[in-house]
Order: C-alpha cells, then structure tokens, then sequence
C-alpha cells in the first residue's frame, strides 16, 4: 500500500513537472500571440471604468472604445514624437559626453582601485551608439505590429462581450448562473482596480521624474519621465533603472556644480517614495501579493515573454491572485499568494 501510494505521488509529481516544461514552451513559442492578447486584456481592464461610465448614458461600449482608441491615440502619437525627438537629440548629444563620461570612469578606477580600464570601456563608444539606436528602432517595429495585433482581440473582446451573460445563462441553470455573475463581477472589479491604480502610481512616478528633471535644467526630461513611467511596472529593479541615466547624464551636464547631488537625492526620493512606499502600501493592503512571490514572477515572466513579461509579471500574478481568491476550490492557493494571512 505504502509503494503504490509512493509510485501514485512520483507520478503525480513527474507529471507536474512535465506539465509546467509544456506550458512554459507553449507560452515562449507562442509568445507572438500570447503577449497581444494579454495586453489586449490589460487595456480592456484600464478601459473599462469610462466604458461603464458612459454606457449609463445608452452610449455603445464598441463606440466608447473607438472614441478612447482616438484619444489615446492622439495623446500617443504626440508623446511618441517627443521621446523619439529627445532619443535623436540624445544620440546627436551622446559624443560631446562620451570623452567625458570615459575619463571619469578610467579616472576613478585608477585612482581608487589601481586597474587600468583602457580597452575595457568600448560599449561606451559612439559606434555602440548607433548599433542601440538600430536595434531601438527594429524593436519598434516588433512594437507597432504587436500593438495592431492587440488593438484588433481588444475590438473583438469588446464586440463579443455583450454575449457573455447571454451564454452563460443558457449554459447554467437561474441560481448557479448568479453565483458566476457574482464571482465574475468581484473577479473583475478587483481586476480594474488593480490595473488602474498601478497604472495612476506609475504615471504619477512619470509625471514627477519630468517636473524634476526639468527644473534641475537635465536634458531630455520627457525621455526619463517616459522610461520612469514604463519601468514602475517591472518590481524593485525597475524603480531604480529608470534613475541611473538620468543620474549619470546630470553629473556630465553639470561636472563642477551641486546639480548633480540634487539630482540625485530628488530622483531617487521620487522613486523611493512611489515605488518602495505608496505603491507597496496601496497595492499591498489592497491586493495583499508575497514579495518574494513579485520577485519569483518577474524571473519567470522575464524569462517567458522578456522584457515585456517583466512589464507584466505584477499585473498577471496580481489577475491569477484575484482569480483564486473569488474561486472556493483555489482559494488555499490565493492565500499562499498572500503578504499577510
């Protein structure tokens, strides 16, 4: 009995692992269609608020949807054209830095720690530069195909989301058919809230970056504004990556001033504040999701989907959290999830 029990729990254990190397394979190998569909959801998510809204008023949810695509888009393709100005300006202004930012860096490794770095240094050469900047503009057109991909499932989720009820009250009897429209309700209310919130924090952390790198006279405040407000998505790391260019382009700028100290202390204070404060404290009280469940999250979604899925590491395991939560068999699960019990 005790061996057949063992064999039962080996394979139950085999199976799971062979189980997850098929689901992390399916979801790399067809990371082209899994990543617009998840950010088709996302921004349905974000939408969702002033599509309620205005639904109130008779408006067409297909309606509302085009009419905040247009916004959005306009807002975009303004925004669009600033930070691609400021990353041409940034290409064309990194030579008179470059000198500069080598001979401080061989200086100082001279100095304090006796090596020499001649030879060392040439990703910092201007050649590099242009290699970034061609790869920037290649994964930009990867970008754009994937945002018509997600724009194109977000217009079906819309056009078939009035369905949903229908089907699901033919498919189950009057009382079983509330319980899923409960449940589906408090799934997507908390869902909305989430997605909201993170995205207000991250743009607050954008918003800040610019007003400061602006009044500090740094160059190419809306490019910094930008990246803080993308990277506030990716945990811990994000927070403190999106401040070191920055950082480091206020100490060229203004060599022989305090500047760069102010800079320094403003930028980090801001991300501090927004990332290891507020946006701990709201996300953490509200959601409730294990630090070292974010940390393991942003491995696994970083390996999966790269860069984006360490954009959207939080967001998916915070959606999965809520899912379990509101679900009476995978509840144990959401509170293993859990910061606090």
């Amino acid at each position: 009995m005790d061996n057949e029990e063992s064999w039962q729990g080996i394979v139950k254990f085999s199976a799971l692992i062979i189980t997850t190397i098929a689901v992390v394979f399916v979801l790399r190998t067809l990371s082209g269609l899994f990543i617009p569909l998840v950010l088709a959801i996302f921004i349905a998510y974000l939408f969702a608020p002033a599509v309620e809204f205005l639904a109130r008023f008779k408006i067409p949810r297909i309606l509302t949807l085009f009419i905040l695509l247009g916004v959005i888009s306009v807002i975009g393709m303004f925004t669009a054209q600033l930070i691609i100005k400021n990353i041409k300006e940034f290409i064309i202004f990194w030579p008179t830095m470059e000198s500069r930012l080598i001979s401080g860096i061989e200086t100082f490794f001279k100095n304090y720690f006796n090596i020499e770095t001649q030879g060392l240094l040439g990703i910092l050469q201007s050649a590099k530069i242009g290699e970034l900047s061609s790869s920037f503009l290649n994964i930009s057109v990867a970008f754009i195909g994937k945002l018509l991909l997600t724009i194109l499932i977000l217009i079906f989720i819309y056009l078939t989301y009035k369905n949903y009820p229908r089907l699901i009250t033919k498919a189950f009897d009057r009382k079983r058919a509330r319980y899923i429209f409960k449940i589906m309700g408090n799934i997507n209310e908390q869902i909305m809230k989430y997605i909201l919130i993170k995205t207000l924090i991250s743009a607050g952390t954008g918003i800040l970056t610019v007003g400061a790198c602006a009044i500090l006279g740094i160059k190419f405040a809306a490019l910094w504004g930008f990246i803080a407000f993308m990277f506030n998505y990716i945990p811990y790391i994000g927070s403190i990556t999106a401040v070191i260019l920055p950082i480091i382009l206020s100490f060229l700028q203004f060599p022989n001033s305090y500047i760069p100290i102010f800079s320094a202390v403003s930028l980090l204070t801001i991300q501090f504040f927004m990332g290891s404060y507020l946006d701990p404290e709201i996300m953490g009280n509200r959601f409730n999701l294990s630090p070292i469940l974010i940390l393991l999250s942003l491995f696994f979604w970083g390996y999966v989907w790269g860069i984006v899925g360490a954009f959207l590491a939080v967001p998916i395991t915070a959606i999965i959290k809520i899912v379990a939560q509101n679900i009476e068999v995978t509840r144990p699960i959401a509170v293993l999830m859990s910061r606090k019990a």
